[in-house]
């Protein structure tokens, strides 16, 4: 609610953004009605003081005015392991891998264990590779503290976030859904800047902006027609029907319903395959059906319009844009101001330690996994996965990493550290844990602040206390790695309670967040 009258309080004239909730007392003699927001740039400065929204201190960092209680709290699942419990720290190499974990990152033991609420709000692709553990607690957490510090970085300016590997998008609809909630209401990103080469996942995007919530009816009505089919038929044949499907989604001038119906053939084929499909080399698309009994289904076509609408809610509240294309143009888009979050394609895992002094130790015994489906993921493209990092950093942009915890690649996205950090501080910049499916891989996710930013740099001295404060475990004193001697506390007993639920949901098909124990 604006106030009434002159919009003057104590005689000051204040301004306020009709986008993003920016206040600001007005300075200098020109009327700013109209212009621009400083913070966002795509929100209008209007006249007033709302009751709501949020400051800027003179540092530059947002406070919150009179912005509601969010309630946000993550959701626990399961319980902590022990190192022992996993393959990568046992055997001749194991050993060898641990000490390396422990002496050059923080080991995150909770992180699969604490996600956001509603963890598979927006999985509308399921399974679907890359979906798990951009849903946890912390990953969002880490976002959450980047955008923060990077808008102080920015003297006041909301960064973008920008994905070159946006895939089904769990970083930024989960980042643009709960981020504010995290930062006290106060939003963190401007807009949203995606690409990938999945070209079905790009035009699926662009049909939910087109089409909006009519994306959604339209594809159960067509889901339903074709599971009524026998799926030991249908599901060849609607493979079959993508083995061009690049070619027409990319064409300008291809058919609309044709190319809606092609996009509704791969949401189909995608939730309804055995552990995930991939795309062919030539746009073509492999998969197994799971062989769903008619009740499955219906259930699953109910998940599939409940998670479908809220990512089509979330990509329309967003100013979002995407682009098929190779990830080293989306990057080569990005400025000082952004913030750019890498979640690229893994190679094979390994736990071997690069010797000392290896020149590029990104490539020590990193070979190709296939895992995307568009090409190979080997050497080479990690190399200019760490050649694009590395540019964006120099140039000042913040850069989020996320893959293997290859030791190889620990070390060489390590080195991109900038501001003076220590040597031995520079483990506090990259987190480990376990993956959300296996217990024989390692995952990482690593902070490179970028050249000058301040703020940014000191993320892990700020992260700590809130990552303790939501029940996650001691990173600076390593708790993870310590024995497990205590009595269960009520914290425990609740975290066991909230895994026996957890377990129920999964056993009746209701969540995409699995847990595999196969080795």
């Amino acid at each position: 609610m604006l106030l009434s009258g002159s919009t003057i309080r104590g005689g000051t004239l204040y301004y306020n953004c009709d986008r993003c909730g920016y206040i600001h007392h007005h300075t200098g003699a020109q009327d700013q009605h109209g212009l621009p927001c400083r913070a966002c740039g795509s929100g209008r400065l209007l006249r007033g003081r709302p009751d709501r929204g949020y400051l800027l201190t003179d540092t530059f960092h947002a406070e919150p005015h009179n912005l509601p209680a969010t309630g946000y709290r993550p959701v626990p699942t399961g319980q902590m392991d022990t190192p022992g419990d996993f393959n990568y720290f046992s055997g001749v190499a194991g050993q060898p891998f641990l000490e390396f974990v422990r002496r050059r990152t923080c080991y995150v033991g909770r992180f699969t264990n604490l996600l956001v609420p509603q963890a598979d709000r927006f999985g509308w692709l399921s399974p679907y590779t890359g979906n798990k553990h951009n849903r946890s607690h912390f990953t969002q957490l880490v976002l959450a503290h980047v955008a923060r510090a990077k808008f102080a970085d920015n003297r006041g300016r909301l960064p973008r976030l920008i994905e070159p590997f946006v895939g089904s998008g769990q970083i930024f609809l989960n980042s643009s859904c709960w981020g504010p909630a995290i930062n006290d209401g106060i939003p963190l990103f401007r807009s949203v800047l995606a690409g990938d080469l999945n070209h079905y996942v790009v035009v699926a995007y662009r049909l939910m902006q087109q089409h909006g919530h009519s994306f959604v009816t339209g594809y159960v009505k067509q889901a339903a027609s074709w599971d009524h089919l026998a799926q030991a038929q249908i599901y060849p044949q609607l493979i079959a029907d993508l083995r061009e499907g690049r070619e027409l989604l990319t064409d300008p001038d291809a058919n609309p319903a044709h190319v809606l119906k092609t996009v509704f053939k791969y949401i189909w084929l995608v939730n309804r395959c055995v552990r995930g499909t991939k795309l062919t080399d030539t746009g073509g698309l492999v998969g197994t059906p799971k062989g769903l009994s008619e009740d499955q289904l219906d259930e699953l076509r109910e998940r599939e319009r409940t998670r479908l609408g809220a990512v089509v809610a979330q990509v329309l509240a967003v100013d979002f844009s995407v682009e098929w294309q190779d990830f080293r143009l989306t990057c080569a888009e990005a400025e000082p101001t952004d913030v750019v979050v890498l979640d690229c394609p893994f190679p094979a895992f390994t736990t071997l330690v690069p010797p000392l002094g290896h020149p590029s130790p990104e490539t020590f015994h990193t070979q190709a996994a296939h895992t995307y489906g568009v090409g190979d993921d080997g050497a080479a493209l990690q190399q200019a996965i760490l050649k694009a990092a590395a540019d964006l950093v120099a140039n000042g942009t913040t850069v989020v990493l996320c893959n293997f915890a290859n030791p190889g690649l620990v070390r060489a996205y390590s080195e991109l550290v900038q501001n003076g950090v220590a040597t031995e501080d520079l483990k506090y910049f990259t987190y480990t844990y376990r993956s959300p499916s296996t217990t024989s891989e390692a995952y990482q996710l690593t902070i490179l602040p970028g050249l000058g930013n301040a703020n940014v740099t000191r993320v892990p001295a700020t992260l700590l206390p809130a990552w303790l404060a939501c029940g996650g475990d001691d990173l600076a004193q390593q708790e993870f790695f310590a024995p497990r001697q205590r009595a269960l506390t009520a914290a425990d007993l609740a975290y066991q309670d909230a895994h026996d639920a957890s377990e129920e949901e999964r056993q009746n098909g209701g969540s995409d967040y699995e847990m595999s124990l196969e080795d």
